[in-house]
């Protein structure tokens, strides 16, 4: 019987009953959950030894990362001992791993460190940084809570799309506070007496015992109570017909149970039993969760294996994985990045050299900078130019600005809307206005549908304005709808919380895609009034002069026609159903909806997909919601659907791609 899925928050299995069994824990246990990433156990631990003695803050800033339980981080801020202000650095090294969208409990450790007197320019770059993330709306009522104590007219423009939530959520806000500051009897009273438990991230339903007179199952023909009732029973596993201990030896283990898999068990698994493709999901999540020393004992086992020439790539592709992972982490982790950048064929290597020279002082800088700048416009490979500019957009924000900007003006980038959002992080990290100037040349250059209208388009404007007006009041409702369930579902006893989380979190991703929605209509309104008053002022200009007409003013851009297509037949590669399993089922629900959409041909749809360059045979990519990309191929009426990935996996993948034709 296949493995019944069962994601559990990290945290969310703590309650009073297992916090009494652990008596008084001493530092050094709870160091030692810390290191084997049981984070939970440790949060666990750290209660009950607060009830006595105190609990450093450093260490609590150490657990927090691998928390997942919004209740669960405030108690943990509550008992930490010591000066929260250090909390600070949990956001600047960015710990919290990338496995999970962190961002509300990134939000509730921000709003603790502003609370211990982390004030000025030393907050505004976190401020920005979490308010352009996707979170709930307490997390966001947190920062701009925070950020109303910023007196920064950029801050300021970054911060308004969410500064409503801080007078719209204050209640929020103050229970937490409250929960933040609560004393260590308080935090434990809130918990749950009793938990169900559950293993590795799967609920496995054990085999039924047989009755103490009834034969016994190991089929020896004596009672169960003379044979085996006093013996220890293995643990059951996902695996019919395998123990827990069998299971997790690893040779059977495959990828998408590896992504279910705890960190915590993963650690148990034996790295040299797994198959290569398995090794290298356990690398890449183990690079995720920044379980750094682990993902390096992984990489140095796929590193010594005698692989075939198709497979040799593969050895880079988890290297840089983790390079990757690394280098967003910042200062923190810069010099593990260094080492195994050292270690990447010469190829891979290249990418990241102008990165190294920068760092070694101005002299090496400017002449690194003019060679690759050569070679980039030398090369006839156009992601030249991308991987310059996401090089400089790391190391130079301000640099990597400008050379983002010529990708865009000439279109040579797959996903420029994935390019443009890390110049929007660049600009937070400078403190800069927030939307660079760039977006309104792509929208000049790619739009085909949406044009600056003659003067006799104002009706046609018009219908637009009223029918977006309406169809933002349509949110609306459907959004304070949902709130007043999230409400109600939040006021249930914390017994009934826990077993609800679920169905919380779901209503947690219905509100921010409707508060995304809802800010992409009002964007979109501005800009009718605004060609509407231009379609008004065109009346009084001279006629369209000679020459090409404003129609074919981005001809050839998008290789795609526009019209409808036939319909094709889904299918579904591995990766693409190991991906679903993985998202909130708001994106899967999405994604599968796009899939249908596509599948039918339907012109509107197929508008907006785009094709990467440089392919053999041709990619497509669609968007699923914000922040997921679809990859798929199209050809002799099979609609091939090959992956789901973020955006910020995106040029990584499509490298991945090119690099196997």
């Amino acid at each position: 019987m296949a493995a019944e899925r069962n994601r559990v928050l990290s945290g969310e299995r703590i309650s009073r009953a297992r916090i009494d069994a652990a008596g008084e824990p001493t530092v050094e246990a709870i160091e030692a959950a810390i290191t084997a990433f049981d984070h939970e156990t440790a949060a666990l631990l750290a209660f009950a030894r607060a009830r006595t003695q105190p609990v450093p803050v450093e260490l609590v800033g150490r657990i927090l990362p691998g928390i997942e339980f919004p209740a669960i981080a405030n108690g943990l801020i509550a008992i930490a001992s010591g000066d929260r202000k250090e909390l600070f650095a949990v956001l600047t090294e960015r710990r919290f791993p990338a496995t999970k969208d962190a961002a509300e409990l990134e939000a509730i450790v921000l709003y603790a460190a502003w609370k211990a007197g982390i004030t000025g320019a030393t907050l505004i770059p976190e401020l920005r940084r979490l308010g352009a993330r996707t979170m709930t709306a307490e997390g966001y009522a947190l920062v701009a809570t925070a950020g109303a104590s910023i007196d920064d007219v950029n801050t300021t423009a970054a911060l308004k799309p969410i500064a409503p939530f801080a007078k719209d959520y204050a209640k929020a806000v103050a229970a937490d506070d409250k929960a933040m500051n609560a004393s260590i009897d308080a935090v434990i009273a809130a918990l749950p007496a009793e938990v169900e438990l559950s293993r590795g991230g799967f609920t496995v339903r054990a085999q039924k015992l047989p009755g103490r007179n009834d034969p016994c199952w190991c089929g020896s023909g004596n009672k169960f109570k003379k044979c085996c009732a006093d013996k220890p029973v293995a643990a059951a596993s996902p695996v019919e017909g395998l123990t827990w201990d069998e299971f997790i030896a690893g040779d059977k283990i495959t990828i998408e149970q590896i992504r279910q898999l705890e960190i915590k068990d993963v650690l148990q698994i034996d790295f040299s039993r797994l198959q290569l493709k398995p090794l290298v999901a356990v690398i890449r999540g183990l690079a995720d969760a920044h379980a750094w020393v682990h993902a390096e004992r992984a990489l140095a086992e796929l590193a010594g294996r005698t692989l075939a020439a198709d497979d040799a790539s593969w050895v880079d592709d988890a290297r840089e994985w983790l390079v990757g992972s690394a280098l967003a982490c910042g200062p923190a982790q810069r010099d593990r990045a260094k080492r195994h950048i050292a270690l990447l064929s010469p190829k891979m290597r290249e990418h990241y050299e102008l990165e190294a020279a920068i760092e070694r002082g101005p002299a090496e800088a400017w002449q690194a900078l003019r060679t690759r700048a050569a070679a980039v416009i030398a090369s006839g490979d156009k992601l030249e130019d991308v991987d310059l500019a996401y090089s400089l957009l790391r190391v130079e924000p301000a640099l990597g600005i400008f050379f983002a900007r010529a990708c865009i003006g000439s279109l040579r980038v797959d996903d420029a809307d994935a390019l443009l959002d890390t110049v929007e992080d660049a600009r937070d990290r400078l403190n800069l206005a927030p939307v660079d100037p760039a977006w309104d040349v792509l929208d000049a250059l790619t739009a085909k549908v949406k044009r600056k209208p003659k003067g006799d388009d104002a009706g046609a404007l018009k219908e637009q304005l009223a029918s977006s007006a309406a169809h933002a009041d349509q949110l609306e409702r459907s959004l304070a709808q949902l709130r007043g369930e999230l409400a109600a579902e939040r006021t249930k006893p914390a017994a009934e919380l826990v077993r609800g989380a679920t169905k919380s979190g779901e209503l947690d991703g219905k509100i921010a895609e409707l508060e995304a929605l809802i800010r992409e209509g009002q964007a979109e309104r501005r800009d009718l009034r605004k060609q509407l008053e231009e379609a008004a002022a065109a009346k009084k200009e001279a006629p369209e002069p000679r020459g090409r007409r404003l129609d074919d003013a981005d001809e050839g851009v998008d290789d795609l026609p526009v019209a409808a297509r036939g319909i094709t037949l889904p299918r579904f590669d591995r990766k693409f159903t190991d991906a679903l399993a993985e998202v909130p089922p708001q994106v899967a629900s999405e994604a599968m909806r796009t899939i249908g959409v596509l599948a039918s041909g339907d012109g509107f749809m197929w508008k907006g997909v785009k094709q990467a360059k440089d392919m053999v045979r041709p990619l497509y990519m669609a968007r699923v919601g914000i922040h997921h990309r679809l990859l798929f191929r199209c050809d002799d009426g099979i609609l091939d659907v090959m992956d789901l990935i973020t955006r910020e996996t995106l040029l990584t993948t499509l490298k991945r791609i090119r690099a196997l034709r």
